[in-house]
């Protein structure tokens, strides 16, 4: 048996030329064009078999509790996203609305000392104390409301020291009223705000109960005058200064402490003029009352935001200077109230008739 042994370098040569089984036609197959019959056209859109399947999913209606869910998964996020700025704008109340409730003079024995623990107790307990915020609570992101409550704080702890001092000088000194004058400044926290307005009321009841006339002098009237006056020219200080900025930014910070600050002083000033015994001369009861009216129009001014744009500007307003303006107006009407006390004598108002019909019985 013999085998045929090839090599990579062997080729196999064809013998003769190569024969087609089949004889190529040199003429092409004639064409006829096919015109389609109407009625075999049928139109149709191609869809692929996935998006087919997605539109008959999505093509189902949702059911009731899914459509609930759907509402109450949205309500949720909402409320998370806006929950903190809304607690933060709660917390910007500062209670200058509603400031005649805070003067009841038929409650109290001292009406001024009774308005001035009214309204610290309006703060530490209602509108909360910005000073004891923690860091994360919305009233520590506030700017206008901690300016506040510290002129406040500050002009409501000159009057307690003023009035303890004219208490010494009469020799009626109490031990409540001068806590309340060590306890309250403008760095006081809630806590010293609550012991400061104890004091005052045990302050109260003890003029009660050794039935107590406070009658005031005409220089303890004036010095509680240049008191307020005083307040009056710290704020315009502070407002001048906020001017500086005017040409930055027109929502300012330093603009939003110093307005907020005069309304602190005013608030304090207004309690003042409402609840101390004034003279019953026509001349000095008009000038009283204009002067309340002017420290009340400073007190209750409140800006949704406040502005420290152009003051001649068309688009940004400025209220530094028009709160100064009415601190210019309350000043004056201090001043006018001041000059009608000369030689003027302080007198108790005259009692209610319920309280003289009392008395006489």
């Amino acid at each position: 048996m013999s085998v045929l042994k090839l090599r990579r370098d062997m080729v196999v040569v064809q013998e003769g030329p190569a024969r087609s089984s089949e004889k190529e036609s040199d003429k092409p197959f004639p064409l006829r064009r096919i015109e389609p019959e109407p009625d075999d056209i049928i139109e149709a859109e191609l869809v692929a078999p996935e998006a087919e399947d997605a539109d008959t999913v999505h093509a189902q209606p949702k059911t009731f509790f899914q459509q609930v869910g759907f509402w109450i998964k949205t309500t949720a996020i909402v409320a998370v996203l806006g929950a903190y700025p809304a607690m933060v704008v709660a917390a910007s109340d500062v209670g200058d609305r509603d400031l005649s409730t805070l003067v009841d003079r038929s409650q109290w024995a001292a009406p001024w000392a009774g308005a001035a623990a009214v309204l610290m107790q309006k703060h530490f307990e209602e509108l909360g104390w910005a000073s004891d915020a923690e860091a994360w609570e919305p009233m520590a992101r506030l700017t206008a409301k901690p300016a506040y409550q510290k002129a406040m704080a500050q002009s409501l702890g000159a009057m307690i020291a003023l009035a303890n001092s004219q208490a010494i000088t009469d020799g009626r000194a109490d031990l409540d009223l001068e806590a309340a004058a060590r306890l309250v400044a403008a760095d006081s926290s809630g806590v010293q705000m609550r012991a400061a307005r104890d004091a005052l009321v045990n302050y109260d009841r003890s003029m009660k109960r050794r039935d107590v006339e406070l009658a005031t002098t005409p220089a303890q009237l004036a010095g509680q005058l240049g008191l307020v006056s005083g307040w009056a020219a710290e704020s315009q200080t502070a407002l001048v200064a906020s001017a500086n900025t005017i040409g930055g930014n027109p929502m300012d910070e330093d603009a939003t402490r110093a307005v907020y600050a005069a309304k602190g002083r005013a608030v304090v000033a207004f309690v003042m003029l409402e609840a101390l015994d004034w003279p019953q001369a026509p001349a000095t009861v008009a000038a009283r009352a204009k002067a309340i009216e002017a420290w009340k129009s400073v007190a209750e001014f409140h800006p949704l935001v406040v502005l420290n744009g152009d003051p001649d500007g068309s688009v940004f307003g400025n209220h530094p200077s028009s709160i100064g303006f009415l601190l210019t107006q309350a000043q004056a009407a201090t001043d006018a109230l001041m000059a009608t006390l000369t030689g003027a004598k302080a007198a108790v108002p005259a009692a209610e008739p319920a309280a003289a019909a009392k008395a006489s019985e």
